[in-house]
């Protein structure tokens, strides 16, 4: 193998937050190679995502773009293939590439599946708009199932593990259940009741896309080309239904209730106590939500139990000194934080937004070194890429941590911006937070008559000061002697998408100026 260039090894797991690692303080979840790989490089203790939630965060990691210039603003559009990505620069520079796992680039995910929310194959395509990014409908897409963006060797979590599935020796109405396959892992009962998946710890897709890895690294093991391989898992996202014994491989009694969990919701966007299936403290019982915290955690353990076996068969192939490894995640989840579960939108809190990022190159990046300046997921692209020794495309946004990872700098970024859905945009500067909602929950924005307060106008702001107030219970927005930040960091904002060149710029500043809703 030519060992001039590093091979790349990127894992990601879907909405796991920082929460639910023991190298960031859990006591409780097992997570020995996430851990081992923080241990062994850089840890990064402020790591946000550049974009939420799925299909926005995955086009930027995959581009080193912000939303406004990849398009990908929401989940289900199809990230275009001319774009270049990591897969397809990577290639182009020699080496040999491979996606196993979740892609979520490619349209509606569950592919031919009648009935709602499925509805056979479609895509959100971009309609030409010079007032802000709108879509429709409309068949197209590839879902998981074909190589995308460069990526030359594809192993998907629908047609790839549906095929697989005919192999073992589960029960036929698993096996071919119509739905079973990218998150659906078979669950037991509805995530409020204890689900488990009756895919089993052998059959599980967390299971196959690791062995197809590890198949993958063994084919490159006596290669003459490096590779580019990311290894996508599917969980922890809902269903929250781990195989067992991993749904209880957390005592029950172990499992405490977040701080902020009793945090009242009155000086929040009133969007964040109105989703039933999200805020589902006044429905759901204390210890089902406990529940819904313990089996998370045993999925996450369970994955890193599949992350150890790639790690060990890294090793074994001889290709661990020469190769770079990440670990990170492609948003967060609510885990009980306020009384909530899943993903929620019109927020900025760290539950969803900061995620686990660490990175590992022997020889390269010092280990157990901890990195605690802003960072961001736009920089993974041009980070990896330069770490390689190749060169960056035009057009990428994100600029490489290269001199901080080696220590020749100690910081990242000064400030870091997060895209919401193309609903608002979050800022951190230091120890505050601010969070600008620019459209409303409810209502049509776009009606004419929309001037003052009430339905259709914008969401309420957000600010915190994470040093005083870490588990972001109080919002200062509206509260006496912060007025005046509350306008820095909005035109900071509003400014950093001038400088970026948001296409949409005039219709965020005219929706910004309106009063938010009470």
């Amino acid at each position: 193998m030519d060992t001039s260039q590093p091979n790349v090894l990127l894992i990601l797991t879907d909405q796991q937050p920082v929460s639910t690692l023991g190298c960031y303080g859990n006591p409780f979840v097992q997570t020995p190679a996430q851990d081992r790989i923080a241990k062994d490089g850089m840890r990064f203790d402020n790591f946000y995502i550049a974009a939420f939630p799925c299909t926005p965060s995955r086009a930027t990691l995959v581009t080193g773009r912000y939303t406004h210039h990849h398009g990908v603003v929401t989940n289900d559009v199809e990230l275009d293939d001319a774009l270049p990505s990591l897969g397809n620069t990577f290639r182009d520079a020699g080496y040999n590439t491979a996606w196993i796992g979740k892609w979520h680039l490619g349209g509606q995910m569950y592919r031919g599946v009648e009935g709602p929310p499925f509805n056979n194959t479609w895509i959100r395509k971009r309609l030409d708009n010079d007032t802000d990014f709108e879509f429709e409908q409309v068949a197209g897409g590839t879902g998981e199932d074909e190589s995308r963006s460069g990526f030359d060797h594809w192993i998907g979590g629908w047609k790839h593990f549906k095929s697989y599935l005919q192999t073992t020796d589960l029960p036929e109405e698993v096996k071919e259940h119509p739905r079973v396959g990218n998150h659906n892992a078979a669950p037991s009962a509805p995530d409020r009741e204890h689900s488990v998946s009756r895919l089993g710890e052998n059959h599980h897709m967390a299971h196959f896309f690791a062995d197809e890895t590890i198949q993958f690294l063994n084919t490159q093991k006596d290669q003459d080309s490096p590779f580019c391989s990311v290894l996508s898992f599917y969980g922890p996202h809902l269903p929250v239904c781990p195989p067992k014994p991993w749904d209880e491989f957390i005592p029950l009694d172990q499992v405490e209730l977040p701080p902020n969990f009793d945090a009242p919701m009155d000086n929040k966007p009133a969007f964040q106590s109105s989703q039933e299936r999200i805020f589902v403290r006044n429905t759901w019982s204390r210890e089902e939500i406990r529940d819904y915290i313990r089996r998370y955690w045993g999925y996450v353990s369970y994955i890193d139990v599949q992350i150890q076996r790639v790690l060990d068969a890294l090793k074994a192939n001889g290709q661990e000194d020469n190769t770079i490894v990440v670990f990170t995640s492609d948003h967060g989840d609510m885990i009980g934080q306020f009384g909530m579960v899943y993903k929620l939108t019109y927020c900025g809190y760290d539950t969803l937004m900061k995620v686990p990022f660490m990175i590992r190159w022997p020889n390269h990046i010092p280990a157990e070194t901890v990195n605690a300046s802003l960072a961001s997921s736009v920089d993974l692209m041009p980070t990896l890429l330069d770490l390689a020794g190749v060169s960056v495309p035009e057009g990428v946004d994100g600029a490489s941590m290269a001199d901080v990872l080696t220590q020749k700098s100690d910081t990242v970024r000064e400030e870091i911006f997060t895209d919401l859905m193309n609903r608002g945009i979050m800022l951190r500067q230091g120890d505050w937070k601010f969070v600008l909602n620019w459209k409303p929950s409810t209502g049509d924005w776009r009606r004419p008559d929309v001037t003052t307060a009430g339905e259709g106008n914008r969401e309420r702001d957000e600010l915190y000061h994470l040093a005083d107030d870490p588990h972001e219970i109080h919002n200062l927005a509206y509260r006496e002697g912060h007025a005046d930040r509350v306008e820095t960091m909005k035109n900071r904002i509003l400014t950093w998408l001038d400088e970026t060149g948001h296409p949409y710029l005039s219709t965020i500043r005219d929706l910004s100026a309106l009063a938010p809703s009470e």
